[in-house]
């Protein structure tokens, strides 16, 4: 449909800067991390199927273990709202300089650990939330947790799935909703509701005009061809130049010709 309007179409995941990162969908990154904790707090109560565990804990009273999958936007928001309830965090990755870096800026009940499944392996019998923030760009997310790791946790631990829309890194997980947003598998908490920042509306509708209002206003002052010329992450953007496909990715996964635009 967009092929036959004739519309000039810039997509907001592949607007890219030129240290890869990605400024349109790290806002949604950064709500999502930040619920990821917070709901899967909540389906540790008991009522929820839970362990009935407290996250921080009390005086007295160890916190709750939290792994989370991954260290990027996510992962690190999701790290950050951890600690700050008091949980003890570990994050893994396989990026070594990615994980010097949350060590030096993390809070110190933060770890760091490198993502491999041994490792994984050895840490899910002491784990309570597992947060799964896995994303490899333009591919499907590899399964980091199979279903027969799920015996290896005690029931009532809690996985949230904040990749279900690439696939999710659980083996176990489909995407569920805001409406019925767990299930149980193996006495394994799930948490895989596909449009996490959907649950505050508020706040995702806020963040992401924060950072699409600069890329609107070049747009609208300039047009969209010398805007583009001026930036090149929006530049790279473009994905449907008046009925040419001009991103390359997509041409390829609709088996569509793909003509770069000049």
């Amino acid at each position: 449909a967009m092929i036959e309007s004739g519309a000039v179409c810039i997509a907001y995941e592949t607007v890219e800067k030129e240290d890869h990162s990605l400024p349109l969908l790290t806002p949604m990154s950064e709500v999502a991390g930040r619920m990821a904790t917070q709901v899967g707090a909540r389906f540790l109560e008991k009522p929820q199927g839970g362990k009935g565990k407290l996250v921080g804990g009390v005086t007295g009273v160890r916190p709750a273990r939290v792994l989370i999958l991954g260290g990027g936007i996510v992962g690190t928001n999701a790290a950050q709202i951890a600690a700050g309830m008091g949980a003890e965090v570990l994050i893994t990755d396989i990026n070594l300089p990615r994980l010097r870096y949350l060590s030096e800026v993390m809070p110190k009940n933060v770890k760091t650990l490198y993502s491999s499944t041994h490792n994984i392996i050895m840490e899910l019998p002491n784990i309570d939330l597992v947060i799964g923030s896995v994303l490899i760009p333009g591919d499907k997310t590899p399964h980091l947790i199979t279903r027969e790791m799920l015996k290896m946790m005690k029931p009532g631990t809690v996985l949230v799935d904040v990749a279900i829309d690439q696939g999710g890194c659980f083996e176990t997980s489909h995407p569920t909703t805001h409406s019925d947003p767990t299930y149980i598998v193996d006495g394994i908490v799930h948490y895989a509701v596909a449009n996490i920042p959907g649950a505050v509306p508020f706040t995702s509708t806020m963040a992401l005009t924060n950072a699409t209002l600069p890329y609107t206003v070049a747009l609208a002052c300039k047009g969209w061809r010398q805007a583009c010329k001026d930036d090149p992450a929006l530049a790279l953007g473009l994905n449907i130049v008046e009925g040419k496909v001009t991103y390359k990715a997509v041409a390829d996964v609709f088996g569509l010709k793909y003509e770069p635009e000049k």
